[in-house]
Formats: structure tokens, C-alpha cells, sequence
């Protein structure tokens, strides 16, 4: 199979009060550049490793703050709670999305050469915006339309992050699947002998947009509800036309949990909907 067609999206509309701020208004998307300073970058930096010291592995590690990510619901825990750090409390009432901030935050470091799965994270559990906060290295996170694929492969029977799971109950370690919290929409095996990235069923064009390192992106709309975004697995990135090796890249994931009634979508993308699912399974009497 021919290697997945590459599409970038429309031009960001730069804010004219802000350059610093760009927009892609049909995704839903938008990067804030220098969202924090090199010094609260070195600041976060030391906090994570103060907390936890491992940085010669190559798993991703991580930390929950405020109500830890469930791996089992995919929500937030009712029962684990973790006080917010200053370093992270002290941006918030920066954050774009002022009527309702996060409560659930993940902290990660990879390592070079670790990644993300292409995912869509949980639509009825939290609110609609997600952010993600980069810092240590720029990474190039990649987008793509979900599609039919990924509908099937999000109702497939034990969908768990049960290896993420481990690795959350280790101390001071924890997206989650990804960044902390999500659905996984992993790509089938590879068939022996044959290269992973050859045999993925991309329904539509993937594309990539570089995270520079101290930027936030905010996904709220299509981005949020109906793309998959990951980050590959590799040691070197294309930035530039130039090759670039990978170092340690930290990110913090942020969402607004939902409890109770709260917990709904009526989203225009329901392959990749987790509410939509439910109401399947119960219609057909099924389990997840």
C-alpha cells in the first residue's frame, strides 16, 4: 500500500493584536506561541523531575494533577485527587477559554523517540476545549479526519489503554494513553516483514503541525471531536527541510471533567463518539 497522502490545511489566521496567536477557523484549532516564558519552562522542568528523577528509559512518564485520568472509564476519577501545582495554577486564568478551565491536568515527559497513538479523546466525559501545553522540544503532532477505520476499530470489544493503565499505577508516573486521557484508534499490525507505516488504512490525508516548544494548543470543534492527532515514534523530525534530533519533550494535557448528567455529546461525528457508542451497545444490548 502506497505510503498516507499528506494535506495541509488552509492558512492559519494570525491574530492582528496578537501575531503570536494563530487560528484555523474551520478546525477549531489554535496555537498560541510563547504561551509561557523560558524560565517557567526550566521551572516545570525541575518540578517534574524533582517528583520523579527517571529520564534514562524510553517510556513516556507522568503525573496527574486534580482529578487523575481514569484509564478504566476513560474519564476522571471520582476518588483520586492530586493538588494543582502553582506552576500550573499560575496560567490558567491566561488560558482562552475563560468560562469553564480545567480541573484535570496530565504531565508528561517523553523521551526521544516515544509517541502518541492517533486518538480521539473522550467526548462526553470533558468539556470541549483541549489543550496541550508543549515544552522542552518542538514535535510535529499529527492531524487526520477520522474516518470508517477508525469507527470500527473504537467499538471493538476490551478498547482499553489497560498497558497505560500499568505505567499509571507506577509512582509519580502516569495522555495518559496519549497525552493523559483518550480512545485510542491504534492502527492494525503490521503484516510480518512489512513497514507499520505502509499498511495503516488512512481514510484521509494526514497532515502535520509543528508544537514549538512553550506553545499551547487549544482543540475545540472538528479538532477536538473529529480528528485524530498523535505524535510518531521517531528520533528525527523534518522541521524546515532539515533533519532534527529529537531531546526530552514535556507536555501538560488539560481538560474540564464532566460528572453526572453532565456527561453527554451530541457532536457531529458520532464513528468516533464514545456517548454515541453507548447508546449502540444498549440498543443492541452489548457491554463495552
Amino acid at each position: 500500500m502506497a505510503a498516507p497522502q499528506r494535506q495541509e490545511p488552509t492558512a492559519p489566521v494570525v491574530d492582528p493584536a496578537n501575531p503570536s496567536i494563530q487560528r484555523w477557523l474551520d478546525l477549531g484549532l489554535t496555537l498560541i506561541l510563547n504561551f509561557i516564558s523560558e524560565s517557567q519552562e526550566a521551572e516545570m522542568i525541575a518540578a517534574f523531575h524533582a517528583a520523579d528523577p527517571r529520564t534514562g528509559g524510553k517510556k513516556r512518564l507522568s503525573q496527574h494533577f486534580g482529578h487523575h485520568f481514569d484509564y478504566t472509564t476513560f474519564g476522571a476519577s471520582d476518588t483520586r485527587f492530586t493538588p494543582v501545582p502553582c506552576y500550573i495554577t499560575d496560567f490558567l486564568p491566561r488560558l482562552p477559554v475563560q468560562d469553564s478551565l480545567p480541573d484535570q491536568f496530565t504531565v508528561q515527559y517523553y523521551p526521544p523517540g516515544a509517541g502518541i497513538p492517533p486518538h480521539v479523546d473522550t467526548h462526553s466525559m470533558f468539556g470541549e476545549a483541549l489543550y496541550s501545553l508543549s515544552f522542552g522540544s518542538d514535535v510535529p503532532m499529527v492531524f487526520r479526519m477520522s474516518g470508517a477505520n477508525d469507527a470500527r476499530k473504537m467499538r471493538l470489544p476490551k478498547r482499553s489503554l489497560t498497558s497505560d493503565a500499568k505505567d499509571a499505577s507506577e509512582p509519580a508516573s502516569a495522555e495518559g494513553q496519549q497525552n493523559g486521557a483518550s480512545a485510542s484508534v491504534s492502527p492494525s499490525p503490521a503484516p510480518a516483514g512489512q513497514d507499520p507505516d505502509q499498511v495503516q488504512e488512512h481514510e484521509h490525508p494526514s497532515w502535520e503541525l509543528l508544537l514549538p516548544s512553550r506553545s499551547l494548543l487549544l482543540m475545540t470543534g472538528p479538532s477536538r471531536y473529529g480528528y485524530t492527532h498523535g505524535i510518531k515514534g521517531r528520533k528525527t523530525d523534518i522541521i524546515g527541510g532539515q533533519p532534527v534530533q529529537r531531546v526530552g519533550r514535556y507536555s501538560i494535557t488539560m481538560r474540564t471533567t464532566r460528572r453526572g448528567d453532565e456527561i453527554r455529546c451530541d457532536c457531529e461525528y458520532p464513528g468516533v463518539c464514545d456517548a454515541r457508542i453507548r447508546e449502540e451497545q444498549a440498543r443492541n444490548g452489548q457491554t463495552s
